[in-house]
Formats: structure tokens, sequence, C-alpha cells
């Protein structure tokens, strides 16, 4: 198990913010919620209220009085930022920022990513604290609501570790089809499309039907597919048969 980082929110003036943020720190595995000195006043009922599921962070909060006192225990802390500073630092995504922290966590370190308020943000003094700088990409307005840089990066630091497939298909009990079912779909198939004059002309029909199963193949069906497209041929032609008997009754 590696400690996630703790988040550090400094002078928050709405208790809404701390709310949502912790409720966003629980969405994704993040459990150590440092204050400094909330302008909101501390305990919060508002942030109580916005926390939604969330309250055993609220009520494990830590408050300290400065943000020097608050970040003491830490050994690596990036501050988020999304405007330039003076002082030089290395800049981070919010991904590459979560990789540091892990890989400073997975050896033992302890970590804390630091907040500002959401009118001005971090003070120059408290960005000197941070080893480096996290800065969230934005479009063309740059300002995040507090909770939601939080989130972003509580995301960032989950995916980090987060072995879940890019690409994945929802898992099913269905049973791949067999050769003989299979092969009775291409017969079916290619019976009904003999008699509906598809395969034409005859020299090329053994190339026709040899690319048509090889895309049927490809499919992998499972029995339920070949059966339920089975189903499908014999409906189609059943109502191609009745159309053409309402048509001979009219004449």
């Amino acid at each position: 198990m590696i400690a996630p980082p703790a988040i550090v929110l400094s002078h928050t003036q709405m208790g809404e913010n701390i709310g949502s943020a912790a409720r966003a720190m629980k969405n994704f595995g993040l459990t150590n919620l440092v204050l400094v000195a909330p302008r909101c006043g501390w305990p919060n009922d508002r942030a109580e209220m916005l926390a939604s599921g969330a309250s055993d962070i609220i009520a494990r909060a830590l408050v300290f009085e400065t943000t020097e006192a608050a970040l003491a225990p830490y050994n690596l802390v990036l501050a988020t930022t999304a405007r330039g500073r003076d002082v030089v630092k290395q800049i981070h995504t919010p991904q590459a920022g979560a990789a540091r922290l892990r890989e400073t966590a997975a050896a033992g370190g302890r970590t804390a990513i630091l907040f500002g308020n959401e009118r001005a943000g971090l003070t120059n003094e408290e960005m000197s604290l941070a080893d480096g700088v996290i800065t969230i990409p934005t479009a063309d307005f740059w300002s995040l609501n507090l909770a939601q840089a939080v989130l972003v990066t509580a995301y960032e630091w989950l995916k980090s570790a987060d072995s879940t497939p890019a690409v994945q298909t929802r898992a099913t009990a269905a049973v791949p089809a067999t050769r003989h079912e299979l092969t009775g779909l291409f017969e079916h198939l290619e019976r009904e499309l003999d008699a509906a004059e598809f395969l034409f002309p005859p020299a090329k029909r053994e190339t026709m039907v040899r690319n048509i199963r090889a895309m049927i193949l490809r499919s992998r069906l499972s029995d339920q597919e070949v059966r339920t497209i089975r189903g499908m041929i014999v409906a189609l032609v059943r109502n191609k048969y009745r159309g053409r008997k309402a048509e001979e009754n009219d004449r």
C-alpha cells in the first residue's frame, strides 16, 4: 500500500469548496485533508453538507495556522497554480505530477498537493515552500473552481496506478459458436444469396463466398449471435415471399 498525498487547502474562503473537495478526494482514494487557516471558519456546516458521503474526511481534517506548519511533515510538496511565478520550479502536468508523487510515496516519502484560496491562489511565499508546480491545461479560460482542481489532480493520482485496460468489452456469458453452427450459418446464408442471385457472376461465386465467410469469422460470433442472424435471414426471406404473394393477388 502506498500512502496517497495529502490535499492541503490554504486560506479557503468557502466551506462549500472544502466539502466538494473532500467529496472529490473520496472518489479517488485520497483521505488526508489539511486546512490552513480557513477563512470560512471551522468546523463548517456548508462543508459538511457538500461533502455528501465524505464526512469522514471532513471529520479527520487537520487545521493549521500557517502553511509552513501544515507542510512540515512532508518530503515532497507540489503546488497547484495556473499562472507563472518568479520562482523557478519544474512545472508538471497533472499526470506527470501524479507520477512524481507516487514515485516518492513508493520510496516511503510523505507527499502533499498544495492549493491556494479561491480569489488569489497561492502567494509567492507559499510557492517557495513547494518542490514543484502542477498546472492543469485548459482552453481559453484558465481559472478552475477549487474543488474542480482537486478532482483533476486526485483523478490523475488514482489513474497513475490503475490497471484498467484502456479499452474493454463488457463481459458476457456468451459461448463462442462451434464450427458446426458456423457452417450451418454459411450454408443458410449462401443458399438464400444464391436464390436472390447475389452471388453473381458464377465465375466469381467461390471468391465471394470465401470473402463472406472470412468476414463472418472475424466477428467471432457467439452461438446466440449465430441463431439470431439465422432468424433474421428467415424473417427477411419470409417477408419477401409474402410481398410477392401480395403482388400476385393484386393482379
